[in-house]
């Protein structure tokens, strides 16, 4: 138990729960990718999500204790290497770059957060309670509104795509760090390895623009 709350544990703790979150990520795609299948294919999987609420009720909530485990350990493991960092004597140069990667991460991961909470509190929970603005609305509509919190509002779009690239960058370093704390290291012969974090870094978030900017072109409509 004590391993868990050490350096290293914490450390294996934010890279496990990671790759849950990108995995999670990558799933989500997939379910937002049917929005270019057009409304009735789209309408369907939600109405077929829908159907199996208490299960997905669960995965919820496994969803949001891996997301704040993510986040507490962060807090805490970039709250002691500031401390350690004081006592250590570096090097300026190694110093400026670790510090450097820290507030990127720590940036990158507080724009996320933001982005979180206004995901949820727009999109998510009109879903989750129906907010429709009319009987003829669909879920396919709600995503198109043009209103804050939703794709169809062009400011909402540019948050939305200066988060994702947030997320696309904060995946990229992350990923690679997780490798490094399994033990897989840069130039060994599980190097590609390394080649997936390119997929966080352009596919994955470039797919999600991708959609975002369809809407905002109208090839979503």
């Amino acid at each position: 138990m004590k391993f868990l709350f050490s350096s290293l544990g914490k450390k294996i703790q934010i890279a496990f729960s990671g790759l849950l979150l990108c995995v999670f990520l990558l799933m989500h795609l997939m379910n937002n990718m049917a929005l270019f299948a057009g409304p009735d294919v789209f309408n369907g999987m939600v109405g077929a999500l829908e159907s199996i609420k208490p299960l997905v009720r669960v995965l919820e909530v496994g969803l949001l204790l891996i997301f704040l485990m993510h986040i507490i350990n962060a807090l805490q493991l970039t709250w002691s290497n500031r401390q350690a960092s004081l006592k250590q004597s570096t090097s300026l140069t190694q110093n400026e770059t670790s510090t450097l990667n820290s507030r990127t991460m720590a940036l990158s991961g507080s724009v996320i957060l933001i982005f979180f909470i206004i995901h949820l509190r727009y999109l998510w929970y009109t879903y989750q309670q129906h907010l429709f603005i009319s009987e003829n609305e669909t879920y396919y509509d709600v995503i198109l509104r043009n209103q804050w919190g939703y794709l169809g509002h062009t400011p909402t779009a540019i948050f939305y795509i200066l988060a994702i690239l947030f997320i696309g960058f904060h995946l990229k370093h992350g990923f690679q760090s997780g490798l490094k704390t399994f033990g897989v290291l840069p130039n060994s012969r599980w190097n590609v390895l390394y080649g997936l974090s390119y997929l966080f870094w352009a596919v994955i978030p470039g797919a999600f623009i991708l959609i975002v900017l369809s809407i905002q072109i109208g090839w979503i409509n």
